[in-house]
């Protein structure tokens, strides 16, 4: 009878080993998520994995591209934040100024999404590209970095380089015992021309359109933004991706009415749903392969109108985002405990 008792602890064991690994394997590989089981995330993020995601929202003032990121109210719906915590309580989000993006910053975060932040500077996306290469998860919306300036310490070491060139060219004419009007010195000069430091130092006052350094990590290149007065339709071209996962085929009650128009590389990219615009049909979410992850919505996220993407794409970016408490833009008032020694209307004599 003992015998038979042990033999089955034994089982029960081993079963419940079996499940917690087979719930591993699930969640990793994101097959399923955490809040999908009651508990599970606490177990699988404090417990197994021992990390929490932590997410930056990268925007820029209003009217700085399209897209409504943050709202000054945290009740206020409409906006991708707090659509966003409706869907998933306590969830370790920070709205961040694009002015504020520095390399040290973005050493913080797991995920940076980026909307409503179409003019960014060169330093800036050096930023974002490094913060993709070292593995970090990029959700990158519209027309966000599409008006690039040239960074004034960009410019500086432009400057110095430039001086630093003539100097050396000067030397190598010295040595060959040519003047500045010879062919060599002409050829030099526009050899020099073709550099990155000539660029900057002609065209600094000029604004930059398109993604420029950032093609290399989305593998798309930005065409113009589309502005309609009726919502255009998604359509879902991988249903088993996990961004789509449980999506209809074809969305019609959305609210995206602007949007940007990219071309994308089909060597390199998986185009997730497309927009539909009449007879025309444009890449509406598209992943790239690069060291990091990288998500690209050519619209709002949160006009496409439905919970389940936007679920969806929080859970494939951020499967561990639960903050221990939840985070506020607002530090908390501290109110001081009454003093029990002091009564009303006076003190006690």
């Amino acid at each position: 009878m003992v015998s038979n008792i042990g033999k089955d602890l034994t089982h029960i064991v081993v079963l419940a080993v079996l499940v917690v690994v087979l719930l591993v394997v699930l969640t990793k590989f994101q097959w399923v998520h955490c809040s999908m089981i009651p508990g599970w995330c606490n177990v699988y993020c404090d417990v197994i994995t021992r990390s929490h995601a932590q997410v930056a929202l990268i925007h820029g003032p209003p009217g700085s591209g399209i897209g409504n990121p943050v709202a000054d109210d945290l009740e206020t719906r409409g906006n991708l934040e707090n659509e966003i915590r409706a869907l998933r309580p306590d969830i370790a989000l920070l709205p961040i100024s694009v002015d504020d993006l520095s390399q040290g910053l973005l050493k913080r975060y797991d995920v940076v999404i980026l909307e409503r932040a179409k003019r960014m500077s060169s330093r800036q996306i050096d930023v974002l590209v490094d913060f993709v290469e070292r593995g970090g998860t990029l959700v990158f919306v519209g027309d966000s970095a599409t008006e690039q300036y040239v960074d004034p310490y960009d410019l500086l070491l432009a400057q110095q380089e430039n001086q630093s060139y003539y100097e050396r060219l000067q030397s190598r004419l010295d040595q060959r015992n040519e003047t500045w009007q010879s062919a060599y010195a002409n050829r030099s000069i526009e050899e020099f021309k073709k550099t990155d430091t000539y660029d900057l130092l002609q065209n600094y006052t000029k604004i930059k359109t398109g993604f420029r350094k950032l093609v290399a990590v989305t593998a798309a290149e930005y065409n113009r933004t589309v502005r309609r007065d009726y919502f255009s339709n998604l359509s879902i071209a991988l249903p088993d991706h996990l961004v789509a996962k449980g999506l209809q085929k074809k969305l019609l009650d959305t609210q995206i009415r602007e949007y940007a128009i990219v071309q994308v590389d089909p060597a390199s990219t998986d185009i997730i749903a497309y927009i539909e615009d009449g007879k025309n049909r444009y890449p509406g979410i598209v992943e790239t392969r690069y060291a990091g992850k990288v998500l690209y919505f050519a619209f709002p996220p949160e006009r496409g109108n439905s919970a389940t993407l936007l679920a969806n794409t929080w859970d494939y970016i951020a499967a561990c985002s639960q903050d221990e408490f939840p985070p506020s833009r607002v530090d908390p008032i501290e109110v001081a405990e009454p003093d029990e020694s002091v009564a009303v209307g006076g003190a006690v004599g």
